[in-house]
């Protein structure tokens, strides 16, 4: 009986040790077939505003420049909150493994505020990201100028308007009215001339009818005259 419980106990503890140097195996193994270090990446600020310069900078670790297998260059993607995709580029890499390089954050594909994404891998399993965020400013500035102008626009237009108001007018509601007082006396000065001129006819008229009646008395009188000689 009790060579049988050993015999079971040592089958037990066989089959524990094969299965922990199966895994140990089998982890090594993977690790020796990837072959990668691993891959960094930094920005020189952690946030960007319109016509800014990103920096970035990083470096991959356990990189042979001789190796063919590692010896190709950092693919790095720049991705827009929205997801769209600002840029793709290889960068090269040092000979101890450094890389860096310069976005300028302007073009017409910056258009978002928010957090944009950096990411680069250096073969199929080695990558790694990091985030800025940006602020955009050129519509602000658009929209203050704009603002400037319009206002210019119509402070000028009201002085062009009251300075093209003749004599006697003002403006009022951007139309040019006839001043009240100018208006009556203008109305007063226009009766006299009329007035002075109706009288002078009426005198010259009376006057004229008056010499034709002396005429025709002073011609019956010498006509009676004549008879009585």
């Amino acid at each position: 009986m009790k060579a049988i419980l050993l015999l079971a106990l040592s089958a037990i503890m066989l089959s524990q040790s094969y299965g922990f140097a199966y895994a140990d195996h089998g982890g090594n193994h993977y690790a020796n077939e990837t072959g990668y270090g691993t891959i960094t990446i930094v920005t020189d600020s952690s946030s960007y505003t319109t016509g800014g310069m990103i920096g970035i900078s990083g470096s991959v670790s356990d990189y042979n420049e001789s190796d063919p297998f590692k010896n190709f260059d950092v693919t790095l993607k720049l991705t827009a909150p929205n997801g769209n995709i600002i840029t793709i580029s290889q960068i090269p890499l040092n000979s101890d493994g450094s890389y860096s390089t310069f976005i300028p954050a302007q073009g017409h594909l910056w258009k978002y505020d928010g957090d944009y994404t950096i990411s680069v891998n250096h073969g199929s399993d080695n990558n790694a990201s990091t985030t800025f965020t940006f602020i955009s400013t050129s519509e602000e500035v658009i929209e203050e100028k704009e603002v400037v102008e319009e206002e210019e626009v119509i402070e000028i237009s009201e002085e062009e308007l009251a300075e093209g108001c003749g004599a006697g007018t003002h403006l009022e509601d951007g139309v040019c009215v006839l001043d009240g007082t100018i208006e009556s006396t203008s109305v007063s000065t226009g009766s006299a001339p009329a007035d002075f001129n109706a009288l002078t006819y009426s005198v010259v008229f009376t006057v004229a009818i008056a010499f034709a009646i002396m005429i025709i008395f002073y011609a019956i009188s010498r006509g009676s005259r004549t008879k009585t000689a």
